[in-house]
């Protein structure tokens, strides 16, 4: 092991390392000033960087796409700058350590942090991870490659014993943690929640030391998620640096008296002190100190980024008729529940207060000006009520919004210690409260008026993770004075299950909002929303409006309430009616576009039925403007499927084997996970792995190899020229796939991709590398890597369903 000036130990006694192991806060370690051994901070992630409490609130971020969303880019040259963005950002934001990027695999659609990871495929996953983890570290800031490893699901998550077959866990489920750490240098690991094999990942030795450390020769720190390490001697053992978050945890006091009561061994405190501190020196944490002013900064430059970024994200899922891009003479009808509320995030742990994110009705307004005709919301989504909004809201001052006071006591007992201010009736804190809570238990309260719009019944609901009640005028809509209610799905499953009551409202009427809760380690959640009465049903208004346009536009899809961490869905289903919204507007309407506003696959069973079909995902702060730019031509849709959207849940592969049994969940589908599973089955999903259109056209010329013959260890570099045909540039993704007849085996696998533009009337010829790490397979009988010799076939494609020619390599032993 590499040693450098700053892993001195000396002047660290045993209590001293003890306590730099353990969390000091949410996001920070410890310091011992005497030795000259700084704060580590550390930010969600990973698709911004959140920062810490400041001047009343969360400062505003960059939102760059989520992890879906860049991993359908299939663009590793934009995820290193999106890498470099992030880690710029995380310098305003004065932290040394970002939380992601998450390379964990879609190995259902309706995992809860689908929305998070790159991709359903191991290699695409390590391409984009390889370039993000180079790009953050470049400003000499830290990643954390998480969640090493099975937490590809959030059933069960924090206890569930996940058995996953070597060959699987190698080829698939450890290869972008791999490829990160021996291709990238990644000084950071998070370990997951669950068990691999009997053992927590926070204290197995097998991963974090003999595979992390001894096979891949990893030199960085290892950080739990947070509360997931349990046992002392067993984490300090397997080779846990750092447990999080603080103050209480397994390290700290319990560590030093492990030590000396024999059960841990000290030598192993000192080689985690010496990860930490190289960790310090890496990240300049004693020249860039934790505390002082964050920073929010709007580049246009870094939004223009973002805007790529989106464009190259989204996906045309189906243009049969060339409904798009929309004519530009169209009355365009705008319509559906995200059209206004367009989700740019998922939810959890990886959500941020946005910097300016307008909406795509937003963007369609300022494109289309006159030729929008209007703009309908059609169905209702949340699951819970929508927060009141800050026009429905008065402080004291009478301005928009909610005041917030913070109190050093949970039950709001003694002075107010900290304020700020909320612009709607929900108020999110992720570990950031003002200094004078502590680390303890507090409490916040909302308040203010409500303005009433319309006269009529209103029907309010409140969820709050802590101790409080919520009331509306003289109603208690909430009470839970010792957090007895039942937990919902809300905020990792800690917020009640929403309470409504139905308030009798005159327009104008104004009355009193009181939000109130305890938070325990500065986390903490709370929302107040609202049903205001209508007297048109919202399918109704949207199928006048349809009818009087030339196209509608409608944009369904999914809320951070829906997919987040924390909780799976139950089904590709989209919420609410918005089945029936589309099917009903596409029978009004001269034609119908459909703009799915979503993370992980949903059911699309209307497709037939319409004339266009765009994912947009969760596309980050300028998912608005790409929509709309696409959507106008003005941009070319850039994106391919990074998973596989199947027609039906029971078509998954690893549906079977979903739920954990007895709490044990078998990964039974071994390697034949997402399109491979699909292959071996011969089950055709709704929309292949790697699907996706262009604007424009081309033709795929015959590839040619640059060497026929290669050895093993050696890459492979397939030339396949493409001539764009017709008269705009067109996008094109080639997917290059090895084959394998093997009983058993997948019958292809991802092997190499390159993402290419080519201008109308040009021939570009475009190289697919493919990497030696990309042939190797697991061999379970000598328990190694081999990679197969002889003539091996390759699939060159647009698609996992969309073989376009295929090319011969023999690959030859070396003497």
């Amino acid at each position: 092991m590499e040693e450098t000036p700053a892993m001195d130990l000396i002047g660290l006694d045993l209590d001293d390392k003890a306590r730099l192991l353990g969390g000091a806060t949410t996001w920070r370690t410890h310091e011992v000033q005497a030795a000259g051994v700084p704060t580590v901070k550390m930010s969600d992630g990973p698709n911004g960087v959140r920062g810490e409490f400041q001047d009343g609130g969360l400062v505003p971020g960059v939102v760059v796409p989520v992890g879906i969303a860049l991993g359908a880019t299939w663009n590793p040259t934009l995820l290193g700058r999106i890498g470099d963005l992030l880690g710029r950002e995380a310098i305003r934001k004065r932290v040394h350590v970002l939380l992601g990027p998450t390379v964990n695999l879609h190995r259902t659609p309706v995992g809860g942090r689908v929305f998070e990871c790159y991709s359903e495929d191991p290699e695409l996953t390590a391409r984009l991870a390889v370039a993000y983890v180079r790009g953050v570290q470049s400003h000499d800031v830290a990643v954390t490659v998480k969640h090493f490893v099975g937490n590809d699901t959030e059933i069960e998550r924090n206890t569930v014993d996940v058995r996953i077959p070597e060959g699987a866990l190698r080829e698939l489920y450890l290869r972008p943690f791999e490829a990160a750490v021996v291709e990238a240098g990644a000084w950071g690991i998070m370990s997951a929640y669950n068990q691999i094999d009997g053992e927590f990942c926070a204290h197995n030795h097998r991963l974090l030391t003999e595979i992390l450390r001894d096979e891949w020769g990893f030199d960085g720190f290892v950080v739990s998620d947070w509360d997931g390490a349990h046992d002392t001697a067993g984490a300090i053992h397997a080779g846990l640096t750092v447990a999080m978050p603080g103050p209480r945890t397994i390290y700290g006091r319990p560590l030093a008296d492990a030590v000396r009561d024999g059960s841990a061994d000290e030598t192993d405190v000192d080689r985690q002190v010496h990860d930490l501190l190289r960790l310090i020196e890496r990240t300049h944490a004693a020249d860039r100190p934790a505390d002082g002013h964050q920073e929010s900064v709007d580049e246009p430059a870094e939004r223009e980024l973002c805007h790529q970024a989106a464009v190259e994200s989204i996906t045309l899922l189906a243009n049969p008729v060339g409904a798009l891009p929309l004519r530009p003479d169209a009355r365009v009808a705008l319509i559906g529940p995200n059209a206004a509320r367009t989700r740019i995030m998922g939810g959890g742990s990886s959500s941020l207060r946005p910097m300016s994110a307008p909406s795509i009705l937003d963007a369609l307004r300022s494109q289309l000006g006159d030729r929008l005709v209007g703009h309908a919301q059609g169905a209702s989504i949340e699951k819970l009520l929508l927060p009141v909004t800050a026009d429905r809201l008065r402080r004291a001052d009478g301005r928009p919004g909610l005041d917030v006071n913070y109190y050093a006591t949970p039950d709001a007992s003694g002075p107010v210690v900290g304020t700020s201010v909320t612009d709607s009736g929900r108020l999110l804190l992720m570990g950031s409260v003002p200094d004078a809570c502590g680390p303890g238990q507090f409490a916040v309260s909302l308040t203010g008026t409500f303005v009433a719009s319309v006269s009529g019944p209103h029907r309010f609901g409140a969820s709050i993770t802590g101790k409080g009640q919520v009331t509306v005028g003289d109603t208690v809509v909430l009470a839970d004075p010792e957090r007895t209610l039942p937990r919902g799905d809300w905020m990792f499953g800690f917020a009640t299950e929403e309470r409504t009551a139905v308030v009798d409202l005159e327009a104008g009427e104004a009355v009193d909002v009181e939000i109130r809760s305890s938070g325990v380690k500065g986390m903490g959640a709370l929302t107040l929303g609202v049903e205001e009465p209508r007297e048109v049903a919202l399918i109704d208004e949207a199928l006048v409006l349809a009818a009087d346009a030339d196209v509608a536009v409608v944009v369904v899809g999914t809320t951070d309430e829906w997919e987040t961490e924390g909780v799976d869905r139950t089904t590709l289903g989209l919420p609410g009616d918005q089945d029936e919204l589309v099917r009903r507007v596409a029978a009004v309407a001269p034609s119908t576009v459909v703009v799915v506003n979503c993370g992980g696959p949903v059911g699309v069973p209307w497709v037939e039925e319409v004339d266009a079909v765009v994912w947009a995902s969760f596309a980050g702060q300028e998912t608005g403007p790409a929509v709309a730019a696409v959507l106008e031509g003005a941009a070319d849709p850039g994106g391919r499927l990074p998973v596989t959207w199947p027609v039906r849940l029971e078509d998954c592969p690893a549906w079977p084997y979903y739920r954990p049994v007895d709490g044990v969940q078998t990964y039974g589908e071994g390697r034949l996970m997402g399109y491979r599973g699909h292959d071996a089955a011969g089950v055709a999903p709704r929309f292949p792995f790697g699907h996706g259109g262009s604007y424009g056209t081309s033709t795929w010329r015959q590839p040619s190899l640059a060497a026929e013959r290669v050895a093993v260890g050696d890459e492979i570099v397939v030339r396949v020229p493409i001539e764009a045909t017709g008269v705009r540039a067109a996008t094109d993704v080639v997917q290059v796939y090895l084959e394998d007849e093997e009983v058993g085996a997948p019958p292809k696998v991802l092997v190499g991709f390159a993402k290419a533009v080519t201008e109308p009337g040009e021939v570009n010829e475009v190289d697919v590398v493919v990497p030696a790490s990309a042939l190797r397979r697991w061999d379970d009988a000598s328990n190694r890597w081999i990679t197969g010799t002889g003539v091996r076939r390759l699939a060159i494609a647009a698609s996992a369903a969309d073989v376009r020619h295929t090319v011969e390599v023999t690959i030859e032993s070396v003497p």
